[in-house]
């Protein structure tokens, strides 16, 4: 959510002005508190390396926001909390075994180019945070999109400490099944921690994102060559998935480190609205239109014809909680008038469910807000709202006088 010091965010251009005592410092350490929650979760789920992953990039997004200030000679803006904002956000769009390069790269990326190429705070084109995703996402796709690793707590309910299930996550240890834990759990802690953490050699599973798991059903799906079999293959590859609507909820399942768990996605935007910071205008249009779209064409892709699909997991599955109250709603890069709003969050729902149900990747959010953020000078031009004291209201009034 950054904002702006002398681009759009800055400015007021419709009368009457009424005065707030919100602050650009203010709203940015807002946002930050209210990320605070995510954080804490991405810890508890994703173990100690998810707090190395954020401390590098805010780290390095605030580095990069000093070096940038020196060398276009502008005030230095460190500590407006903008940078802050980006390199957590951008950290939470990494998956969590990410390596540290990804990570500066990625979050220098967003801060130099997509932030301070176009002038800076309140000038970028698009979300620096998901600028910086798109980037790493290219160039370094295996990455970003390989074998998600089980949750923390997933792998302590099976005996394993805090610290070992974290080095499981970052060394990309596959999951261990309970048979293969109660043999090895025989042996002392040492070697169990080797076999563990270094030369696995016995049997592993892997695990999927439930979108990733969601669309290798679409896949397996769209073989049947009839609605028996279709029905048929979905009752066959639905118990994989394996993730329960509350298990979403709170974030207990893969995903990248700070999109998993709603709960603590909700809790930041209820402090962002208490605080006046946040209205839920946009995140509500954007939610209620994928949940009712993937309602309405979520069986299409697997056959089981319209008003089949499962609104609930795929509004609790992936980035969309983080994507709708913290990136879309970015003052920068969405629409000032409220019917730009509505139409803007529109598209986002109807972008999101359109990748994630045919396109070639399981998840929509990043570039559905990437890809919109290009449209939100045209929202801005052709649906602001009418100045106050002009059109056919002062027309009658001007009239009245004569």
């Amino acid at each position: 959510m950054a904002k702006a010091i002398g681009g759009k965010a800055a400015t007021a251009p419709f009368s009457p002005h009424i005065h707030a005592p919100l602050t650009l410092h203010r709203i940015m350490w807002d946002v930050v508190i209210a990320l605070i929650p995510a954080t804490a979760a991405a810890i508890y789920f994703f173990g100690y390396n998810a707090a190395v992953v954020i401390g590098i990039s805010v780290g390095t997004a605030v580095v990069t926001e000093l070096v940038m200030n020196l060398i276009l000679k502008r005030p230095i803006s460190i500590a407006d909390g903008s940078a802050v904002i980006t390199g957590l956000l951008f950290a939470f769009n990494l998956p969590p075994s990410a390596p540290w390069y990804v990570t500066v790269f990625g979050s220098m990326f967003a801060i130099a180019v997509v932030k301070w190429a176009f002038g800076g705070l309140g000038h970028n084109i698009m979300n620096p945070a998901l600028g910086g995703r798109v980037f790493v996402l290219a160039a370094w796709s295996g990455a970003m999109v390989n074998v998600w690793s089980p949750t923390v707590p997933t792998m302590m309910s099976k005996g394993l400490s805090f610290m070992q299930a974290s080095d499981v996550i970052i060394e990309k240890v596959p999951y261990v099944t309970n048979q293969v834990y109660s043999q090895i759990s025989q042996i002392s802690n040492t070697v169990q921690t080797n076999i563990l953490t270094n030369q696995v050699t016995v049997d592993m599973i892997t695990g999927a994102s439930p979108l990733g798991s969601l669309k290798s059903m679409y896949e397996t799906m769209s073989q049947a060559t009839n609605a028996v079999q279709a029905v048929s293959h979905a009752s066959h590859v639905a118990p994989k998935m394996a993730y329960s609507y509350w298990d979403l909820f709170i974030g207990n399942v893969p995903g990248c480190i700070g999109e998993t768990s709603a709960l603590a996605i909700l809790l930041g935007a209820i402090y962002l609205m208490w605080r006046k910071v946040l209205i839920p205008v946009l995140p509500v249009v954007y939610i209620g239109t994928a949940a009712l779209l993937v309602w309405i064409f979520g069986g299409l892709p697997m056959g089981l014809g319209w008003f089949a699909g499962d609104p609930l997991y795929h509004i609790l599955s992936g980035g969309l909680f983080l994507g709708a109250f913290f990136m879309a709603t970015d003052y920068v890069t969405s629409p000032m008038s409220i019917k730009g709003t509505l139409i803007y969050g529109f598209l986002l729902g109807t972008l999101t469910v359109i990748i994630r149900l045919w396109g070639g990747y399981p998840e929509g959010v990043s570039y559905s807000i990437v890809f919109m953020n290009f449209f939100v000078p045209i929202f801005d031009r052709y649906l602001k709202p009418k100045i106050y004291g002009k059109g056919k209201a002062a027309v009658l009034v001007k009239g009245g006088a004569k």
